[in-house]
């Protein structure tokens, strides 16, 4: 099960903000144990923090993102926020946040008719559905 958030933007406008907001309401859904909080994906159609995107699925981006956030996250400010926190709930949305960028090319792309039944065939030989 998933939760996204979907931005088609052509250009990163501030999804930056936007983007730590998620991760707070992840925090939140996390901490929760919420139906939907398995896989937490963040979609766009353009890049934004370029210079740290490597590390914006790090524990230590999440912490920041929940800390940026602490009034409406724990009602408390960040002083406060810091001192209880949870690191296992931080490293857990760490770990299942996806950061995924699409392309308008990307949304024609869908396999030949050919390629189909190829793959069919491999899962119904292996006797799985298809």
């Amino acid at each position: 099960m998933f939760c996204a958030e979907v931005k088609n933007y052509q250009k990163p406008s501030d999804q930056g903000a936007q983007f730590d907001e998620f991760v707070a309401k992840c925090y939140v859904a996390r901490q929760a144990d919420h139906l939907l909080s398995d896989h937490l994906m963040w979609i766009t159609w353009a890049p934004f923090r370029a210079n740290t995107w490597s590390q914006l699925d790090s524990p230590k981006q999440v912490e920041q993102a929940v800390l940026l956030h602490s009034e409406r996250v724990f009602g408390l400010d960040r002083d406060a926020a810091d001192a209880v926190i949870d690191p296992d709930v931080v490293a857990q949305v760490a770990a299942r946040l996806w950061l995924i960028v699409l392309s308008e090319k990307q949304e024609t792309l869908v396999p030949l008719k050919d390629w189909e039944a190829i793959v069919a065939a491999e899962l119904i030989r292996k006797g799985e559905q298809w």
